[in-house]
C-alpha cells in the first residue's frame, strides 16, 4: 500500500515542481557557500603570505647585519626559531602546536644549509629543489610525509651569500576552515531540506485547489452541472480567478443545458400536433379521389409544415441570443425606411380585420443594424397586433430618435397583456390560455433586441387599457444602454 501511495506520489505536479524548484534552490544556495569558503580560504592564505613575506625580509636583514664569525650560525638560528614561534600563537593569544614553521638558508658552495625546523629535514629539500621559486611570490609546496601543503617564500641573502628559504603550515587556519565546511555543509543541507518540505506543502496546498476544478470539469461529463469549486476570496490569485471563472462557466453550462432541454421538450411539444396534422391530410389526400379536395389538404399540409418551419427557426435564433452567438450582419440603415415597408405590406391584412394602423417616422433614423432580423421583429410585431389587439382597434407604430438611441414604440387600444402573463412576456413558449401561437414571437423581439445592444420591454396602458411593447436600438456599434446579449439567458429566463 505504500508504495501505491509514494509512486502515486512521485508522478503528481506537486511533487516535480517542489523537486525542480529545491534543485535550483540548492544549486544556488551551495553557489554561495561555495564563493563564501573560498573568500575565508583566501584571506586565511593572504594572512599567511603577508607573514611569509615580512618574516623573511626580516630574516634576510638580521643575515646581512651579523658578522660572519662562528657565532653566525647560532645567531640567525635563534632569530629563525623565534619567527617560528612568533606564529605559533592563535588570535587570543594562546600558545598552539598546530602551526609549523622551517627556515632554510642555504650559504655559497660547500658550507652546509642552516636548517630549523621540522625532522627529518631531507624531505623539505626535496619538496624545495622540485619547485621553481621567485624571491616575493610565496607558492605552494608539497613534503612527502605531511597531508597538508606548506605556503613557502624565498628572498635572496645578497651576492655569494646564498637563499633564506621560509615555510609555513597553518593548521589552525586549516582546522577553521574545516570546521566552516561542515557547518556549511549542515546548514546547506538543512536549508534544503526545509525549502523542500516548504515548498511541497505550499504547492500540494494549490494544486489541491486545481484539482478541484479538473474534478468538477470531469463531473461534467456525466452530466452533473451543480457542483461548483469552492472559489476562495483570500488570497485573490491566479487559482482563485480560475475557479470564480470555471464557476461562472459552469454556470453558463448549465443555463444552456436548461435552456436546451426546456427548448427540446417545448419544441417536441409543440411538434407533435402539426406533425400529426400533416400525416393526416396527406393521409387524406392519398385516399381521397375528389381532385379539389386532395389539393386543399396538401396546401393545408404545406401550411402546417411552413408554420413548423418557423417555430423552429425562431427557436434556433432565440436560443442562439441567448448564448450570445447570433451572427448579425450589421449595416447602417434607415430604421424609419424600414418601419413604413414593414407598415406598407401589412397595411391590407390590418384593413381587413378593420384595424386602423397610424406610423410616426418621418425623421430619417439611421442605425446599424441586421435588416433581416430586424424586418421579422417589425413582423412579429405586427402579428401580434393582428392577432390579439382585436377587430377594429388602433394601431400606432412611432419611432422616436435620441443622441444614441433608436426608441420603437407600438401602441394599441385592444385589451392588453394578461396580468399573470407580464412578468413572463419575453420568456420562450411563454402564451396565454387564449394564444394560437407558440410563444416565440416576443421572445425574438427582445433577443434580437438584446443582441443589437438595446432592450424590450412590455406595459399594459391604464386606465384607457391596451398595451404597448417599446424597443431600443443603440445608434452606434458598442454603444450598448442596455443588457448586452451575453445576459440575455439572465433576462429570459
Amino acid at each position: 500500500m505504500f508504495s501505491k501511495i509514494s509512486g502515486s506520489f512521485y508522478r503528481t505536479a506537486a511533487w516535480r515542481l517542489g523537486l525542480r524548484s529545491t534543485l535550483v534552490f540548492a544549486v544556488g544556495s551551495a553557489s554561495v557557500f561555495l564563493v563564501m569558503y573560498g573568500l575565508v580560504a583566501r584571506t586565511a592564505r593572504e594572512r599567511s603570505d603577508s607573514w611569509l613575506i615580512g618574516e623573511s625580509v626580516t630574516l634576510r636583514q638580521v643575515a646581512l647585519t651579523t658578522p660572519k664569525d662562528a657565532l653566525y650560525g647560532r645567531i640567525v638560528g635563534e632569530v629563525a626559531e623565534l619567527a617560528t614561534q612568533e606564529f605559533a600563537y592563535d588570535e587570543l593569544g594562546h600558545h598552539t602546536t598546530a602551526t609549523t614553521v622551517f627556515f632554510l638558508q642555504t650559504g655559497q658552495d660547500g658550507e652546509p644549509p642552516l636548517w630549523i625546523g621540522p625532522t627529518p629535514s631531507q624531505p623539505f629539500l626535496d619538496a624545495i629543489h622540485k619547485v621553481d621559486l621567485r624571491e616575493g611570490s610565496p607558492v605552494s609546496i608539497q613534503v612527502k610525509g605531511w597531508k597538508s601543503t606548506f605556503r613557502m617564500t624565498v628572498v635572496d641573502v645578497g651576492s655569494g651569500q646564498g637563499r633564506i628559504f621560509l615555510g609555513l603550515q597553518d593548521s589552525n587556519a586549516r582546522v577553521m576552515l574545516g570546521r566552516l565546511l561542515r557547518w556549511f555543509v549542515l546548514g546547506w543541507i538543512c536549508m534544503v531540506a526545509f525549502g523542500f518540505l516548504i515548498t511541497m506543502l505550499g504547492l500540494r496546498r494549490m494544486l489541491k485547489r486545481v484539482d478541484d476544478v479538473t474534478r468538477a470539469a470531469a463531473n461534467i461529463g456525466s452530466g452533473d452541472l451543480g457542483r461548483r469549486v469552492q472559489s476562495e476570496s483570500r488570497p485573490n490569485d491566479e487559482i482563485a480567478r480560475l475557479a470564480r471563472t470555471f464557476n461562472t462557466m459552469l454556470d453558463r453550462i448549465s443555463a444552456t443545458v436548461n435552456q436546451l432541454r426546456t427548448l427540446t421538450d417545448s419544441v417536441a411539444h409543440d411538434m407533435k400536433s402539426p406533425i400529426t396534422w400533416v400525416r393526416g391530410d396527406l393521409e387524406a389526400a392519398l385516399l381521397t379521389e375528389d381532385q379539389e379536395l386532395s389539393r386543399e389538404l396538401v396546401a393545408k399540409a404545406i401550411e402546417n409544415l411552413d408554420r413548423m418551419s418557423e417555430v423552429i427557426t425562431a427557436s434556433l435564433d432565440v436560443a442562439e441570443a441567448e448564448a450570445g452567438a447570433l451572427r448579425l450582419r450589421r449595416e447602417p440603415a434607415d430604421v424609419a425606411e424600414l418601419v413604413h415597408r414593414v407598415a406598407e405590406l401589412y397595411a391590407p391584412a390590418f384593413a381587413e380585420r378593420r384595424q386602423k394602423l397610424t406610423v410616426a417616422a418621418d425623421a430619417p433614423a439611421e442605425a446599424p443594424v441586421d435588416e433581416r432580423f430586424l424586418t421579422r421583429v417589425l413582423s412579429n410585431l405586427m402579428e401580434n397586433e393582428l392577432r390579439y389587439a382585436g377587430e377594429g382597434a388602433l394601431v400606432r407604430i412611432s419611432l422616436a430618435k435620441s443622441e444614441n438611441l433608436l426608441t420603437l414604440t407600438i401602441q394599441d387600444n385592444g385589451p392588453g397583456f394578461p396580468q399573470d402573463l407580464l412578468g413572463q412576456i419575453f420568456q420562450r413558449f411563454a402564451k396565454g390560455n387564449q394564444s394560437q401561437g407558440h410563444g416565440l414571437g416576443l421572445a425574438f423581439v427582445k433577443a434580437v433586441a438584446c443582441a443589437h445592444g438595446g432592450m424590450a420591454s412590455v406595459r399594459n396602458l391604464k386606465p384607457a387599457g391596451g398595451a404597448e411593447v417599446v424597443v431600443d436600438i443603440p445608434t452606434a456599434t458598442g454603444a450598448t444602454q442596455h443588457p448586452s446579449a451575453d445576459s440575455l439567458h439572465e433576462v429570459l429566463s
